[in-house]
């Protein structure tokens, strides 16, 4: 065999010290589909001098999504018996359907290899021009600083990427000069699957026409947005500490006066974090329906979150709670709000106990339902399930819902799952084909926003 590529050799084992996370008498999984880059990682794991002593196993996934993925496998089994490397390999009983299951099939595989061989480690051949290109396509797909750090060095429970400070033509050189052979899978050239579109067309036409060291700058983006992570996690524990933060099994709770006192912009990063711990993961609509609860709603009410949680306010503390569970004792995810953010046209099924329904609204005339008055709205609006506590605003007086349902006969599963639609500031306005409060009903000059609801026929 040729004397490898050196300088190579010495910058992976510099990365490794770097990095410390191999350590000696480790055992690491290397993901070895037979392409260039896993059989470069195998070698230079294998084969590099001066590395901590290691026990390597390699684990290889024939997803059998095109002619030749079996002559793959044994051509990998062949590989890994000539280097002395014991391997796991398999074959999937059906083909993924696309390359999203593909990916999830295959990181489920190598995670159960890890734990069938004791590895502390599953090692992926990923490198600087994966990244550059991951960065990419989640721009181009609206992501936000998370996404811009593009792919993460180690992720728990035990994925490292040691090659990421790598680009493809040293992995290319160094196979060149170690005379690798290596297995070409056509797919990768296919103008179908999106990232290759990136990879093959969009940036090298970048750095022709528009950036140079475009690669090399999307490689650099990734390495400060993971700073700019990083910098806020060391912070959050000063600011979470000035909220008064509590945990308990049901969730955690904070200061409203703390909470309010921050930026804008703070206060939706902690409450996104917050509602995290608790299981919901937030997008830019769910935060803003939390920032805005959180600044606007009343004592003793609450709002659904995403994922299950529920937020709530108990005089001026604010609570997320996990696993809070509606009347009649059915789970959070049997229901599924539904946010009108403004007034304007629209329509979206929601769940509510268990059954479906399609709420619709607009400003144009009627849809079926009732009309509001827009100025007496507090957006955003919602569409949710009933909660013991909710009262609404009748003629007579306010009342509970629970005794609303009881006088107009509503059987109780048959309330878990009819909506009610409450605003911001939790005020119920209007439960469909029971009650409508006496709260924004338009007056004459008003504008209006017309709502319905289609309930499931399981409803009644």
């Amino acid at each position: 065999m040729s004397r490898p590529d050196r300088s190579l050799a010495d910058r992976f084992r510099a990365a490794l010290a770097e990095d410390g996370v191999i350590v000696a008498g480790g055992r690491v999984l290397v993901s070895l589909s037979g392409g260039l880059d896993s059989t470069v990682l195998l070698h230079l794991l294998r084969f590099t001098p001066g590395l901590p002593s290691l026990e390597v196993h390699a684990a290889h996934l024939d997803h059998r999504m095109r002619p030749g993925s079996a002559e793959d496998a044994h051509w990998v089994k062949g590989l890994a018996r000539a280097w002395g490397v014991p391997l796991v390999s398999r074959a999937v009983a059906r083909p993924p359907a696309n390359e999203t299951e593909a990916r999830r099939v295959r990181y489920r595989f190598l995670e159960e290899a890890r734990t069938g061989t004791g590895c502390r480690w599953v090692v992926t051949a990923h490198h600087a021009d994966d990244q550059a290109e991951t960065v990419a396509y989640r721009m181009l797909r609206g992501t936000g600083l998370a996404g811009l750090a593009g792919i993460p060095r180690t992720r728990e429970p035990g994925l490292y990427r040691p090659l990421l400070p790598f680009w493809k033509r040293e992995l290319a050189d160094y196979a060149s000069v170690s005379r690798l052979r290596h297995r070409t899978d056509p797919t990768n050239r296919s103008a179908d699957i999106p990232r290759n579109v990136v990879r093959r067309e969009l940036l090298p036409l970048a750095e022709e026409r528009v950036a140079p060291g475009a690669r090399r700058a999307l490689h650099r983006l990734a390495r400060l947005a993971e700073e700019e992570i990083r910098l806020w996690h060391a912070v959050v524990p000063t600011l979470l500490a000035g909220l008064g933060v509590r945990r308990t099994e049901e969730g955690v709770s904070f200061s409203r006066d703390g909470y309010l006192q921050c930026d804008p912009l703070v206060r939706a990063r902690l409450i996104r974090e917050l509602a995290a711990e608790s299981g919901a993961h937030l997008d830019a609509r769910g935060t803003a329906l939390a920032s805005e609860f959180a600044c606007s709603g009343g004592s003793g009410r609450s709002i659904d979150l995403p994922g299950g949680a529920v937020l709530s306010r108990a005089y001026e503390r604010l609570v997320i709670a996990r696993g809070a569970r509606i009347a009649g004792g059915h789970p959070p995810h049997d229901s599924r709000f539904v946010a009108v953010p403004a007034p304007g046209e629209g329509a979206a099924e929601g769940r509510s106990g268990g059954a479906a329904f399609l709420a619709r609204w607009s400003t144009r005339g009627p849809v079926g339902g009732e009309g509001l008055s827009i100025p007496a709205l507090r957006f955003p609006i919602l569409f949710r399930s009933w909660r013991p506590g909710d009262r609404i605003r009748l003629t007579a007086g306010t009342r509970k819902l629970k005794k609303v349902f009881g006088e107009a006969r509503v059987p109780r599963p048959a309330r878990e799952r009819r909506p009610v639609l409450a605003d911001a500031g939790g005020r119920i306005l209007w439960v469909p084909g029971v009650a409508r409060s006496v709260e924004a009903r338009p007056a004459p000059q008003d504008s209006i926003l017309y709502v319905g609801v289609d309930l499931d026929d399981a409803t009644d």
